[in-house]
């Protein structure tokens, strides 16, 4: 007997690769490191310019005047090498942290991560969960889904404005900004500068999401250069779970001839970047934990160990140990110290 396959077929494809993603929303351990730590950031980022340091605006990038003020610290045009110089420790530091943990800085601490899982959020409370967003937008428009949509956007274009009011203020006296938006006195380039970071903030959390990690971040393309057998990244231990298959929650996996994944699915709809990490290792997993704890919710209702999804280095995999004391790691933290105390 043959088959007639197609070499298209063959290749395994991510999930949804055309329209949007519906994230569902998931409760756990990783999510709630995520919450708190991105709550803990934007309010940082909101409360840096109120910071007042020897009566003055603490953190000040003047363009106007071409002074940089941070802390007293007074930085001019010719002191661009101590710019340079702290994106450099940048740099070498989120080498340090890829190498080590994979992309948690993108899962974690990356604006457009915090600002797309926000506005997420906002959605999920106006249009309902995910299985509902997707009977709205299949429906026909009526009042209801007008008003759930204008809601919507209307929330999301505030949270804009104010997120790019917030980053005004850091090259703007955070005082003065504010008051003169209160009375309506910015002016012509104060409102463009305003409402074209308000623009982005809105076109990117709210339309392009995921594509901006998966297409137009570059970290994502050059990421597997820092990467090693001792990477700690989100890895689906497929010997466990195939053949995976659903089942009735007393079944005994055994005797149907199955691994513990019972083919849910949630571990696909909890993704942001809507990919199947049961396929391996890809470029667009932002190891962000969340099929982690959609994995462990499935597997604690079914009575299974925990951990078919986490984070694992590939020799963890193999069943060696992984080395902490590697050359890369240590170039990255040594190169990263170094530039510190310089």
């Amino acid at each position: 007997m043959k088959f007639d396959i197609k070499e298209e077929d063959m290749i395994i494809k991510p999930y949804n690769t055309e329209g949007p993603i519906y994230i569902r929303e998931q409760k756990g351990f990783f999510q709630r490191i995520r919450r708190n730590l991105g709550w803990l950031l934007m309010l940082t980022f909101i409360a840096i310019p109120w910071i007042q340091y020897n009566g003055q605006q603490a953190v000040l990038l003047d363009v106007a005047t071409q002074t940089f003020t941070i802390f007293g610290l007074t930085l001019l045009p010719q002191d661009f090498m101590i710019l340079a110089l702290l994106f450099m420790v940048g740099a070498f530091a989120l080498f340090f942290v890829t190498n080590w943990l994979g992309r948690v800085w993108c899962g974690y601490t990356c604006p457009q991560t915090i600002w797309m899982l926000m506005f997420s959020w906002v959605e999920q409370r106006i249009e309902g969960t995910r299985n509902q967003r997707i009977k709205l937008d299949k429906s026909q428009w009526t009042l209801s889904t007008w008003r759930k949509k204008i809601t919507k956007h209307s929330a999301w274009i505030i949270i804009s404005v104010l997120t790019a009011t917030s980053f005004m203020a850091y090259f703007i006296p955070a005082k003065s900004l504010y008051m003169e938006m209160l009375t309506f006195e910015w002016s012509g380039i104060t409102s463009f500068w305003v409402f074209l970071f308000a623009f982005c903030t809105y076109g990117n959390a709210g339309f392009l999401r995921e594509k901006m990690c998966t297409i137009a971040c570059p970290y994502s393309r050059f990421q597997a250069v820092m990467f090693d057998k001792d990477t700690l990244l989100v890895t689906y231990d497929s010997k466990r779970g195939e053949s995976r298959g659903p089942r009735k929650r007393k079944a005994d996996p055994k005797e149907l001839n199955l691994g513990d994944c019972v083919d849910c699915n949630l571990c696909v709809e909890v993704c942001p970047a809507g990919i199947d990490i049961r396929n391996g290792l890809q470029y667009e997993c932002i190891n962000c934990g969340l099929c982690i704890d959609a994995c462990d919710d499935t597997m604690e209702k079914f009575g299974y160990q925990k951990g078919l999804i986490k984070y694992a280095s590939e020799k963890q995999m193999e069943g060696k140990k992984t080395n902490p004391f590697r050359l890369k790691l240590i170039g990255y933290g040594a190169l990263t110290a170094l530039l510190i105390i310089s």
